[in-house]
């Protein structure tokens, strides 16, 4: 390698010098690579026995370190040891007089990046040993910081919390991370069930693969197979290419499939078969694709009532709920309110200029007594609005803006007698409350969620009849039918007279 070479990496790409710990009881060994590696452009320190060398390293301020096996004290081999114990970033070659085979292999065992003999024939050698350390300590590094800050943006410190609650569910999360466990998230809309799946994500081996996230209950049922499968070109009218499904561009990551109870009836013994095989096909095609993410599903119903009602598979449900975490309701949590208020406010600030520095005593108590319905996603709409609305530097009680002023208060209010638009106002404003600046689907959502029970009314009344029932709603036959399926209806026939 030649000198300027040396020089590059020991400057390294923030033009800071490498630094090299030359560790050896033999002062004549010490000078001869000092001269050397100083002259290569390295930042140099020395420790002529194993308890400076121990200390030296514990810093972790050297990038590498050449350690001699044979020093006054424990030895080359046991700082190695304590050095790995202790968690040290620094790359340790070791260099030694004794070059027995024996040598050789504990100390790559303990931990060692590379091992040298001596005496140095070349030290140019010595030089270039350093220089692919230091070039590998520094990737090594950069990785580290590509980790944390995915960790920080993506993750973002947003899961908050230090209640008794929320340190299960940390628990949890630092038992799966390093295996490829399927996870079933279970909790109330709001409770961040997508920040758990990340959090999983990028702090697991694979934070360096894609996620991928999947609405099961946002899509169309219809595309819901090819989005998650993919289809091949001409599977169906409209498939004018080849297109890979969520399976294939969450390879070697995490694929979230988030409201997973709303995933339609036929499409569970696909996805059962993916889980069980580990590989699938395209839509229309027949080559046969492994399967190659972590799956972590997430949904906020009962999925045991759901299979005691047969609307979900129980063989998909034990596949799923391999390690099942629940996420608390904040209403359960609330020692972890103050701590999430104080985040949001200081969020609205950072991201949204918000010129709100304090949260008043009589706002925290308004904060801490309200049910939240809506869950965290609901107390950080309350926050930040109140944060930007607020005339002063401090949100008051009087800033803060609680579920429309209680929309389920109100929902109950107003009875059985109000009219059906103020009610369906109402549970409007309910629903956009709880979803905030996130609300999505709402159009589909609210229509799904008067649909199934005007039409279970319907039957109802027609005694099962589904010709009756389509001439009460308006409907030709064909059209209830593709209804009753997406909505999952089993027809129940009335009972016959004796």
């Amino acid at each position: 390698m030649a000198a300027e070479d040396h020089e590059k990496i020991a400057r390294g790409a923030d033009s800071r010098r490498a630094s090299v710990l030359i560790a050896d009881d033999d002062p004549a060994i010490r000078l001869v690579l000092r001269h050397r590696l100083e002259a290569a452009g390295y930042a140099v320190e020395e420790a002529a026995d194993s308890q400076s060398a121990l200390a030296a390293l514990l810093s972790n301020r050297h990038d590498v370190a050449l350690l001699d096996i044979m020093m006054p004290g424990a030895g080359g081999l046991e700082v190695l040891s304590e050095a790995r114990n202790d968690a040290v970033r620094t790359l340790i070659i070791v260099i030694t007089a004794a070059s027995t085979m024996n040598n050789a292999v504990e100390a790559m065992k303990r931990g060692a990046h590379d091992y040298l003999t001596k005496p140095f024939e070349n030290l140019d050698l010595v030089a270039a040993a350093v220089a692919r350390a230091v070039e590998i300590a520094a990737q090594t590094a950069d990785l580290t910081r590509l980790k944390d800050e995915f960790n920080r943006q993506l993750v973002g410190g947003e899961i908050i919390g230090r209640g008794p609650a929320m340190q299960e569910v940390y628990k949890l999360i630092g038992r799966v991370v390093n295996n490829d466990a399927t996870v079933l998230l279970r909790g109330e809309s709001g409770t961040g069930k997508e920040l758990v799946a990340r959090a999983i994500h990028y702090k697991s081996p694979r934070w360096r693969g894609p996620f991928v996230a999947v609405n099961c209950s946002a899509i169309p049922h219809g595309l819901l197979e090819s989005e998650l499968f993919g289809h091949e070109r001409g599977a169906f009218t409209g498939a004018t290419e080849r297109r890979p499904g969520k399976f294939e561009q969450a390879a070697g990551g995490t694929l979230f499939l988030d409201e997973i109870g709303d995933l339609p009836v036929e499409l569970q013994p696909k996805l059962l078969r993916v889980l069980q095989e580990r590989e699938f096909a395209r839509v229309g095609g027949f080559e046969t694709l492994k399967m190659q993410a972590r799956i972590i599903a997430a949904t906020n119903q009962d999925l045991e009532t759901a299979v005691a009602a047969k609307k979900f598979r129980e063989d998909l449900y034990f596949r799923l709920r391999v390690i099942p975490i629940d996420l608390p309701p904040l209403r359960e949590r609330r020692e972890d309110i103050p701590e999430l208020t104080d985040y949001f406010a200081g969020k609205a600030a950072r991201e949204m200029g918000a010129n709100t520095r304090f949260i008043s005593p009589e706002a925290r108590a308004r904060l801490f007594s309200y049910e939240w319905p809506g869950n965290v996603r609901e107390l950080e709409n309350a926050v930040l609005r109140a944060a930007l609305l607020a005339p002063g530097n401090t949100i008051r009680a009087e800033d803060i803006e609680l579920g429309r002023g209680g929309t389920r208060a109100k929902v109950r209010a107003a009875g059985s007698d109000a009219p059906l638009t103020e009610l369906i106002s109402l549970r409007i404003g309910e629903m956009l409350d709880s979803g905030g600046a996130d609300a999505r689907d709402l159009y589909q959502k609210l229509v799904a969620e008067l649909e199934k029970p005007l039409i279970e009314q319907a039957l109802e009344r027609a005694g099962g009849n589904q010709v009756h029932a389509a001439r009460i709603l308006g409907l030709n036959r064909n059209t209830l039918r593709k209804k009753l399926t997406e909505h999952r209806i089993v027809p129940q026939k009335a009972p016959q007279q004796p």
